[in-house]
């Protein structure tokens, strides 16, 4: 089953997003850690695919995410500096935050074996 790691400190924006995830991805599991969390975290929760603030996925990515374990960033700021900051980093990805289902099913689908559910309302 794969786990789908959301590492966001505020609670109602994460309780969305989480909720959307869980209609997204049936088949997968969702957690939450704090946004600060470390590699430990990524490791013991087993994690298919990390989806974090901006400053988090960098973080995560210079500590050396683990091979094949995409790190997706949430952000609001998406200027081409952002993004290409972002991209040497090796982030997978980056959706505007707060990213809808359609967004959140196009860029985690195929990191997670296959298209969402399509009644993800």
């Amino acid at each position: 089953m794969p786990v789908i790691l959301v590492l966001d400190d505020e609670g109602a924006a994460r309780d969305g997003l989480v909720e959307t995830l869980r209609r997204l991805f049936t088949q997968a599991r969702v957690v939450t850690a704090r946004d600060d969390a470390r590699l430990e975290v990524v490791a013991r929760e087993g994690a298919s695919v990390v989806l974090a603030s901006l400053s988090a996925a960098e973080r995560l990515c210079r500590e050396g995410a683990p091979p094949g374990v995409p790190v997706v960033a949430l952000t609001s700021e998406m200027s081409p500096d952002t993004l290409l900051r972002a991209e040497a980093l090796g982030i997978a990805g980056a959706l505007r935050a707060p990213a809808g289902a359609e967004q959140l099913g196009a860029v985690l689908g195929p990191m997670l074996g296959g298209p969402p559910r399509r009644d993800h309302r």
